[in-house]
């Protein structure tokens, strides 16, 4: 009865209630909701040291389980896994690191694979929005970047992961022909406004009834001189 108790309370509660009491069935039910979504994310920014960090990350947590102030357990989570990460330098591999089952399973995958070709930082970007489920904000908070920056290396991650997966966009296959066409139609529309651009311009007719400007820029087309040229073209 305890134990459904345990499942029905948040993220936050169970935090709470194992800070309070150091229930241990609280910190398990914690674990087993996160054992596995930090593993992978782990495991896909650090693969030959992700079971000693989880190992480390874990006891951590059992021992000094933290006050939230506000914040989402989930958040902080993966805000406290990334720090823990980035105190390990990725490019110096473990001591006696050998293949494992782990990482063959990477390497066999196409998807993983071309989300190991990234950088650092979109890979950590592009795992924590489409795999971790957290919103922009609180990853560029993590990366402690703007929020347009973050947006930007989200997109760029996937285009990234789109081309190592699927390569370049394939352009539609044209014959040499009509493409010879094409390139004639293009070099005939070319010199036709090239010919447009170069022809002199031409000075508008003027036609008897159109209105001059005097020499005090007055127009003439005062209706009392229209008047007078009207009666004296009747006498």
């Amino acid at each position: 009865m305890f134990a459904e108790k345990l499942c029905s309370l948040s993220d936050e509660d169970l935090l709470q209630q194992y800070r309070s009491t150091r229930n241990p069935k609280a910190f398990r039910e914690i674990y087993q909701r996160y054992r596995d979504p930090l593993f992978r994310y782990c495991a896909q920014m650090n693969l030959e040291r992700c079971n000693l960090l989880m190992e480390e990350f874990w006891l951590t947590l059992l021992q000094e389980p933290p006050s939230l102030h506000g914040q989402r357990l989930k958040n902080w989570l993966y805000t406290r896994l990334h720090k823990v990460l980035n105190t390990v330098d990725p490019n110096v591999k473990a001591d006696g690191a050998t293949e494992s089952p782990l990482q063959s399973a990477v390497e066999s995958s196409d998807v993983l694979s071309a989300v190991q070709q990234l950088p650092r930082r979109q890979r950590n970007i592009f795992l924590l929005f489409n795999e971790c489920k957290l919103s922009l904000a609180t990853i560029a908070d993590i990366e402690r970047i703007s929020l347009s920056v973050c947006r930007q290396e989200l997109a760029h991650g996937r285009q990234s992961v789109a081309f190592n997966l699927h390569g370049s966009v394939r352009k539609p296959w044209k014959s040499s022909i009509t493409l010879a066409k094409e390139a004639a139609e293009m070099e005939a529309a070319a010199q036709v406004t090239t010919e447009r651009a170069e022809a002199p311009r031409k000075s508008r007719a003027r036609f008897p009834w159109s209105p001059r400007k005097s020499s005090d820029g007055a127009g003439t087309g005062n209706p009392t001189t229209a008047n007078s040229s009207v009666e004296a073209a009747r006498a």
